[in-house]
Protein backbone atom coordinates (compact mmCIF):
# COMPACT_ATOMS: atom_id res chain seq x y z
CA UNK A 1 0.00 0.00 0.00
CA UNK A 2 1.69 3.47 -1.27
CA UNK A 3 1.20 6.29 1.24
CA UNK A 4 -1.00 7.79 -0.52
CA UNK A 5 -3.87 5.09 -0.38
CA UNK A 6 -2.67 4.59 3.37
CA UNK A 7 -3.54 8.47 3.48
CA UNK A 8 -7.10 8.10 1.17
CA UNK A 9 -7.92 5.04 4.04
CA UNK A 10 -7.16 6.81 7.07
CA UNK A 11 -9.50 9.75 5.74
CA UNK A 12 -12.06 7.86 5.12
CA UNK A 13 -12.06 6.55 8.46
CA UNK A 14 -12.13 10.25 9.97
CA UNK A 15 -15.43 10.62 7.40
CA UNK A 16 -16.75 7.63 8.99
CA UNK A 17 -16.18 8.63 13.04
CA UNK A 18 -17.27 11.66 11.98
CA UNK A 19 -20.60 11.21 10.02
CA UNK A 20 -21.16 8.18 13.19
CA UNK A 21 -20.58 10.77 15.98
CA UNK A 22 -23.89 12.99 13.81
CA UNK A 23 -24.26 15.70 11.69
CA UNK A 24 -23.21 18.22 14.05
CA UNK A 25 -19.75 16.68 14.58
CA UNK A 26 -19.74 15.72 10.46
CA UNK A 27 -20.68 19.44 9.29
CA UNK A 28 -18.13 21.37 10.96
CA UNK A 29 -15.44 18.82 12.61
CA UNK A 30 -12.02 17.88 11.80
CA UNK A 31 -10.45 14.19 12.26
CA UNK A 32 -7.30 15.50 13.86
CA UNK A 33 -3.76 13.83 13.67
CA UNK A 34 -4.08 10.10 13.15
CA UNK A 35 -1.03 8.10 13.51
CA UNK A 36 -0.33 4.85 11.26
CA UNK A 37 3.00 2.72 12.67
CA UNK A 38 4.77 -0.44 10.08
CA UNK A 39 7.62 -2.21 10.99
CA UNK A 40 9.75 -4.27 8.67
CA UNK A 41 11.19 -8.04 9.56
CA UNK A 42 14.75 -7.69 10.36
CA UNK A 43 17.18 -9.30 8.33
CA UNK A 44 18.04 -13.10 9.61
CA UNK A 45 20.64 -13.28 12.47
CA UNK A 46 22.90 -15.93 14.17
CA UNK A 47 22.75 -16.39 17.77
CA UNK A 48 24.96 -13.39 19.43
CA UNK A 49 24.09 -11.58 16.37
CA UNK A 50 22.70 -8.11 15.73
CA UNK A 51 20.06 -6.65 13.18
CA UNK A 52 18.23 -3.76 12.51
CA UNK A 53 14.30 -3.38 13.18
CA UNK A 54 13.14 -0.51 10.87
CA UNK A 55 9.79 1.00 11.67
CA UNK A 56 7.47 4.28 10.27
CA UNK A 57 4.99 6.34 11.77
CA UNK A 58 2.75 8.07 9.28
CA UNK A 59 0.36 11.05 9.93
CA UNK A 60 -2.66 10.20 8.05
CA UNK A 61 -4.43 12.85 9.87
CA UNK A 62 -5.94 16.17 8.55
CA UNK A 63 -3.76 18.10 11.60
CA UNK A 64 -0.74 17.85 12.97
CA UNK A 65 -0.37 16.49 16.37
CA UNK A 66 -0.46 18.76 19.28
CA UNK A 67 0.96 16.44 21.73
CA UNK A 68 3.72 14.70 21.96
CA UNK A 69 3.41 10.68 21.05
CA UNK A 70 5.90 7.73 21.96
CA UNK A 71 7.03 4.95 19.79
CA UNK A 72 7.25 1.42 22.10
CA UNK A 73 9.41 -1.53 20.37
CA UNK A 74 8.88 -4.53 22.96
CA UNK A 75 11.52 -7.72 22.31
CA UNK A 76 11.53 -11.65 23.11
CA UNK A 77 13.41 -12.78 26.01
CA UNK A 78 16.84 -12.86 24.62
CA UNK A 79 16.45 -10.12 22.31
CA UNK A 80 17.99 -6.55 23.50
CA UNK A 81 18.23 -2.95 22.54
CA UNK A 82 22.04 -2.65 21.38
CA UNK A 83 23.98 0.23 22.31
CA UNK A 84 24.06 2.84 21.91
CA UNK A 85 20.54 4.36 22.20
CA UNK A 86 19.12 5.44 19.38
CA UNK A 87 18.33 8.96 20.14
CA UNK A 88 18.49 11.25 23.55
CA UNK A 89 15.01 10.94 23.52
CA UNK A 90 14.77 6.92 24.02
CA UNK A 91 14.84 4.86 27.43
CA UNK A 92 15.49 1.14 27.41
CA UNK A 93 13.73 -0.70 30.78
CA UNK A 94 15.19 -3.00 32.90
CA UNK A 95 16.17 -6.49 30.96
CA UNK A 96 16.77 -4.51 27.64
CA UNK A 97 13.61 -5.74 26.28
CA UNK A 98 11.28 -2.75 25.72
CA UNK A 99 12.49 0.67 24.41
CA UNK A 100 10.13 3.72 24.42
CA UNK A 101 11.38 6.50 22.53
CA UNK A 102 8.81 10.36 22.66
CA UNK A 103 9.16 12.52 19.74
CA UNK A 104 7.88 16.01 19.70
CA UNK A 105 4.45 17.36 18.91
CA UNK A 106 3.97 18.80 15.33
CA UNK A 107 4.02 16.12 12.98
CA UNK A 108 2.45 17.18 10.41
CA UNK A 109 -0.93 15.72 8.04
CA UNK A 110 0.96 12.87 5.38
CA UNK A 111 3.99 13.35 7.89
CA UNK A 112 6.72 10.64 8.50
CA UNK A 113 8.88 9.81 11.18
CA UNK A 114 11.40 6.64 10.25
CA UNK A 115 13.02 5.01 13.22
CA UNK A 116 15.84 1.90 13.30
CA UNK A 117 17.03 0.09 16.34
CA UNK A 118 19.77 -2.16 16.65
CA UNK A 119 18.94 -5.17 18.29
CA UNK A 120 21.45 -8.16 19.97
CA UNK A 121 19.94 -11.74 19.75
CA UNK A 122 21.76 -13.46 22.80
CA UNK A 123 24.32 -15.85 22.21
CA UNK A 124 22.78 -19.50 22.11
CA UNK A 125 19.48 -18.60 21.36
CA UNK A 126 17.82 -21.73 19.31
CA UNK A 127 17.04 -21.15 15.49
CA UNK A 128 13.73 -20.38 15.00
CA UNK A 129 11.07 -17.09 14.31
CA UNK A 130 10.45 -14.87 17.72
CA UNK A 131 7.75 -12.63 17.78
CA UNK A 132 7.69 -8.23 18.55
CA UNK A 133 5.86 -5.62 17.98
CA UNK A 134 5.66 -1.91 17.93
CA UNK A 135 3.51 0.61 19.09
CA UNK A 136 3.00 4.00 19.04
CA UNK A 137 0.45 5.84 21.69
CA UNK A 138 -1.49 9.42 20.57
CA UNK A 139 -4.00 10.09 23.35
CA UNK A 140 -7.19 10.50 21.48
CA UNK A 141 -5.77 9.21 18.03
CA UNK A 142 -9.30 8.63 16.23
CA UNK A 143 -8.45 4.52 14.85
CA UNK A 144 -6.32 3.22 17.62
CA UNK A 145 -6.54 -0.27 15.54
CA UNK A 146 -3.75 0.88 13.11
CA UNK A 147 -1.15 1.88 16.31
CA UNK A 148 0.61 -1.45 16.44
CA UNK A 149 1.95 -3.89 14.06
CA UNK A 150 4.25 -7.06 14.50
CA UNK A 151 7.65 -8.36 13.41
CA UNK A 152 9.10 -11.36 13.41
CA UNK A 153 12.92 -12.17 14.32
CA UNK A 154 14.64 -14.83 12.54
CA UNK A 155 16.88 -17.02 14.52
CA UNK A 156 19.39 -18.80 12.03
Amino acid sequence: MTRGSFRRAALAGCAAVLLAAGPAVADGGRCGPDLLVRVKDPAPVHGGGQTVVHSRVVNNGDAPTTTPFTLTIDLPPGVDIADPFPTANCQVFPFGHVLTCTYPAGLQPGGTVLAAFTISVGNGMSAGSYPGSVHVDLPGDPTPNDDAAAFHITVL
